[in-house]
């Protein structure tokens, strides 16, 4: 209550500061709600300013910080260690304008807490497109995003979040503001500071406003379901895809039949849009400015062609392509009916998913031969979202307890393809005993100096990241 009492003192504005436990308490629960810690109170600061303030605050009243956007963090990384001292969480809610938008220089200046579809749609008011996009547009911050240089569906066109920041304004640990919000291309003037908190999750500063890049809009689209014969028959058809869009690839998915036939059962509750007699499925969409109807179906045909494909619709219309789309952003959603789950974000080298899942499998069943694989991700870009399921009817409780024998042992498969074991989500605090052997000596003793030179007090952010 000391630290609380000294944050009161300091920061008077009403409403800035809020110790309500009903609402601070919702804030320390993670998305998942795997993960819930320990936080003396809640800030909302409405200005670069105050947030300024806050830092202050807490640095005099001993006081962590942990930054908070949509509280969309897959890895417990937005919310309060259990471990440690005090915690204040600043959410970044009220940071939400788009301070300008120029289609002539093709950026955008957003503050943190502008969700991920605003930003979208700010840069559709001026005839450009924000190439970042996944399921949580509407509740993800552009703030929280960077922090974790989130991907999405169109890394394969875009690239990760880090590929559409152009420069960054961050809250330093002595509450200086380095304000780096340049809209340059092309910066040859030495290191690269901003790269230091894109991914950095808030432990070296809070970001409070980003220029991002903007591309052509995509005022055209088509996309296609196909029922695949295998795994690499999904891989090639990607490599196929690849090749041939000219540049108008956006996204290529894959989706397993039982994430399709139970979304469509459970959740949307409508009719599969496509037989589901394999167990592989590809969603591909092509984008641009004119029609790319006629480069999508050459594709489809010389995938026939090549016996990859045994099935395949194609959109006819824009609602037909929304539902589609529905169906794949429904998967995290579907995790609610698959019992007790232990979900991986795991990344490999292009081309080595057809090799990753069965291994992953064939690793798993080793420990409990029944579980359920539950698997979808992104052909484009290596990265495999798989889940282990409980067995049917048996208790949770019992599958819970193999939970660290299952991590270890795919963790392993992973390394061995020479993968990561975060590809989009990543480390916070789930991931943090795992970098020791996936990251050599010397690196983590570079970032760990990269930490105490930007936070030598653990200001922010604190046991999440890097490894104990």
């Amino acid at each position: 209550m000391d630290a609380l009492n000294t944050l009161k003192a300091g920061l008077t504005r009403p409403g800035l500061l809020i110790s309500d436990r009903q609402i601070v308490d919702m804030a320390t629960t993670d998305f998942r709600g795997w993960y819930r810690g320990n936080a003396v109170g809640l800030a909302r600061p409405r200005s670069v300013s105050e947030v300024q303030d806050v830092v202050r605050a807490c640095r005099n009243a001993g006081c962590a910080i942990v930054a908070q956007g949509g509280n969309t963090s897959m890895c417990g990384g937005a919310v309060p260690a259990e471990a440690g001292g005090p915690s204040l969480i600043v959410s970044t809610s009220a940071l939400d304008q788009i301070r300008s938008v120029s289609a002539s220089s093709w950026s955008l200046v957003a503050e943190a807490g502008c969700s991920i579809k605003s930003v979208q749609d700010a840069a559709r008011s001026v005839g450009r497109h924000f190439g970042l996009d996944f399921g949580a547009r509407d509740s993800a911050t552009i703030g929280g995003a960077i922090s974790t240089n989130a991907g999405g569906m169109n890394v394969v066109r875009y690239g990760n979040c880090r590929d559409q920041v152009l420069g960054l304004e961050v809250v330093l640990a002595d509450g200086t503001l380095w304000n780096g919000l340049r809209s340059l291309r092309k910066d040859n003037s030495g290191f690269d500071i901003k790269q230091l908190f894109i991914g950095g999750e808030g432990t070296l500063g809070i970001i409070t406003a980003a220029s991002l890049k903007l591309h052509p809009a995509e005022t055209e689209s088509r996309s296609a379901l196909l029922a695949v014969k295998s795994l690499q028959s999904a891989s090639d058809l990607a490599d196929l895809a690849m090749e041939h869009a000219d540049g108008r690839l956006s996204a290529i998915e894959l989706l397993p039949r039982v994430g399709i036939d139970r979304v469509c059962r459970q959740i949307l509750g409508s009719v599969p849009p496509i037989r589901l007699d394999r167990e592989w499925y590809v969603l591909v969409r092509l984008a641009g400015h004119d029609d790319p109807s006629e480069k999508l179906e050459a594709i489809i045909s010389r995938a026939l062609e090549r016996d990859w494909v045994s099935d395949a619709i194609v959109a006819q219309s824009s609602s037909q392509e929304a539902k589609l789309w529905l169906i794949r952003d429904s998967f995290s959603e579907l995790h609610r009916y698959l019992g007790v789950s232990f979900r991986f974000d795991y990344s490999v080298p292009l081309g080595r998913i057809p090799k990753l899942y069965p291994e992953l499998c064939e690793a798993i069943r080793k420990i409990e031969p029944h579980f359920q694989p539950f698997a979808f991700g992104h052909l484009g870009d290596g990265n495999l979202h798989f889940s282990a399921c409980q067995p049917g009817a048996q208790d949770g409780a019992a599958f819970e307890a193999k939970r660290r024998q299952i991590e270890n042992e795919v963790n392993r498969v992973v390394w061995n393809l020479d993968g990561s074991v975060s590809a989009e989500h990543g480390i916070g605090q789930l991931h943090r005993g795992e970098l020791v052997h996936q990251k050599g000596a010397v690196e983590i003793n570079v970032l760990r100096k990269i930490k105490d030179a930007l936070d030598p007090s653990s200001l922010f952010n604190p046991h999440k990241t890097l490894p104990a």
